[in-house]
Order: C-alpha cells, then sequence, then structure tokens
C-alpha cells in the first residue's frame, strides 16, 4: 500500500535481525517472480492482493497472513483455513480519520462549498443567494448505516452539532445503542427520515450493491445527502448517477468507487457541482499511515513469538493442523 517500506522492515527486523524481508510487486497479468518468492514466504503483509486457493498453494510454508487494513473481505477465509494459514487484520488504526473526513465531506455539500467555488472560479459570481439556502445541520438528522468504531465517532460529531442520530446496524446489541443514546431503526425507517445518509458498514456478500435503485428511490420523501466513506461495491453507481439525474438525493460525497482504479475519463460522476470525488483518502493522515505499518508488523512479530492473544486481530476460521 505504501511507497516507502524502510519503517516496516524496520520494525519487523528490531527484534529479529536474520530476519529475511522482501518487499514483492503484485502484478496479477505475471504472478511468476511473485510466486516463486512467495514460495519461500513464512507470513505475508497484504491489503488488496486477492488472497484465494491458487495463491496458497503457491505458498508450502506461509503460516500467517497479517492484512494491513481494517477490511479483510479480499482473503477466501475458508481457504486459508484449509491451507493452516492463520489471517489477522488491524481493528482499528484510522477511525478518527475517517469520522473527520465524513464530516468534512457533510460540511462541504451541506455548506454547498463545491458549487459556490466553481461559480466563482469559472463565472465569477459573487453572489451568496446565487444557490438555494440549506438547513443548518442542528435541523437535520443524520441516518448512520454501520454503528461500530467509525459510525460511533462519526455520531458523535454530529451530537457536537446538534444533530439527531439515527442508526442501521442488524449485528449491534441494542445495549450499545441504547447506551450510546442513538436509536437503532429498520434500513426503511433510515431512508425515509434522514436528511444525510452516511454508510459505514463493512462489505460483506450480502450487502454489495447495497444502495440499488429500491433504496435511493425510499430515500426520495427527504432527498438526502448520501455519504460513502466504507466500500465502493456497496453503491450501484448506475443507480447512484440515475438518483443525481432524478433529484432523488441532494448530492454525494463518495471517497470509494466500485473500482479501486477507476478508468476517470469521462467519468459520469466528475464535473457535478452536488458531488464530492475523492480517491479513497479518508483514512490518510501522519499517524495512520504510522498506525498501520506498525501494527501490521507488531502482528507478525508477536505471531511468530507465540504471543498469539497480542495479535490484532485474528479474522479467520480456526486452521486445520495439517501433517
Amino acid at each position: 500500500m505504501m511507497a516507502d517500506h524502510s519503517y516496516e522492515i524496520k520494525l519487523l527486523k528490531q527484534q529479529h535481525p536474520q530476519w529475511i524481508v522482501k518487499v514483492l510487486v503484485y502484478d496479477p497479468n505475471d504472478l511468476t517472480e511473485f510466486n516463486h518468492e512467495l514460495a519461500d514466504a513464512d507470513a505475508l503483509i497484504t491489503a488488496f492482493i486477492p488472497i484465494d486457493t491458487m495463491l496458497l498453494a503457491e505458498a508450502p510454508y506461509l503460516k500467517l497472513i497479517s492484512v494491513n487494513a481494517m477490511g479483510f473481505n479480499n482473503v477466501d477465509l475458508k481457504a486459508a483455513s484449509a491451507y493452516g494459514v492463520r489471517v489477522c487484520a488491524i481493528s482499528d488504526y484510522c477511525s478518527d480519520d475517517v469520522a473527520e473526513f465524513t464530516f468534512s465531506l457533510i460540511l462541504s455539500l451541506t455548506k454547498q462549498l463545491k458549487a459556490y467555488d466553481e461559480l466563482l472560479h469559472t463565472k465569477h459570481v459573487w453572489k451568496y443567494n446565487s444557490l438555494p439556502p440549506q438547513k443548518r445541520l442542528a435541523k437535520q438528522t443524520l441516518g448512520i448505516l454501520g454503528l461500530g468504531k467509525i459510525g460511533q465517532k462519526v455520531a458523535h460529531i454530529a451530537k457536537a452539532f446538534g444533530m439527531q442520530v439515527l442508526a442501521y446496524d442488524p449485528f449491534l446489541p441494542q445495549e450499545v445503542a441504547a447506551k450510546l443514546r442513538i436509536p437503532l431503526i429498520s434500513v426503511n425507517q433510515l431512508y425515509q427520515r434522514s436528511d444525510i445518509i452516511t454508510n459505514h458498514m463493512r462489505l460483506t456478500k450480502d450487502n454489495r450493491s447495497f444502495f440499488d435503485k429500491s433504496a435511493f428511490e425510499k430515500m426520495s420523501a427527504r432527498r438526502p445527502t448520501f455519504i460513502n466513506v466504507a466500500r465502493g461495491e456497496s453503491v450501484n453507481e448506475e443507480a447512484l448517477l440515475d438518483a443525481l439525474d432524478k433529484g432523488l438525493i441532494k448530492g454525494a460525497g463518495l471517497d470509494v468507487l466500485s473500482s479501486e482504479k477507476p478508468d476517470l475519463e469521462g467519468h459520469p460522476l466528475l464535473n457535478r457541482p452536488n458531488v464530492i470525488l475523492t480517491p479513497h483518502a479518508a483514512f490518510y493522515s501522519v499517524d495512520s499511515v504510522t498506525d498501520l505499518q506498525r501494527i501490521s508488523c507488531q502482528n507478525v512479530v508477536r505471531f511468530f513469538e507465540g504471543e498469539h492473544d497480542m495479535v490484532s486481530h485474528f479474522v479467520d476460521e480456526q486452521p486445520k493442523i495439517l501433517i
């Protein structure tokens, strides 16, 4: 993920100078060199490489995959278990950054900063009422999908602005939501009652294209602003474009698209005054990058030193013991 891996190499070799650490280039069109190096690997640190049976078959000595990210949907956990490979990810390294970024998008869109900026730069219009007035945040309701660590921090910021907060999270115990004083409601109720909707759900096989034509149509009564800083695959982009074109939603703040490497030439979400696009940058800060590298490397060190209870955190099924 990072261009400079010197800090990671230092961390891995600090207590184990005899360890051989290699930085590999993953080219899905030519895996010859990658597989050659992987054949001797005991551990693999990666964020987005797809881990499947074919890759695992090339790594007979592999014992640990340390995912240097919070999401691990790119790893086939059943395949890893079958090959006796443990899988760990990072429970938290950037929740503060993502929550702050989320509210940057909310504020920018609510206050129409991009639209005002465009009017000034392209049409030289200096008129505060050149755009329609918007409600202050304290008069708006924020609907959060996914009330985990990031969602909870977004809720905390929203409450500081005086917003009412609602949430949808089928996995969160009601008592946790009650302690946070955030009503847990159905997703359809959230669509109907929210002025701003923000997605913080972890991607699963069940919520791909979660925000589809039907979802955006259900939002239309309130015409909310839609924010997605989670995973692009949770949004059907054709449905989102249709919702923007038909005015079913006021605008969108998107840190992710359906592809991690989108073709931006002529992309239909570009050049819209009510859409802000950023290149999966919500996590990105000096602090988060340092924590990301540190924790993923510490996981490897602790695993091979036998301190498994100190690993943050195992996400796999208990592997079979291969004889």
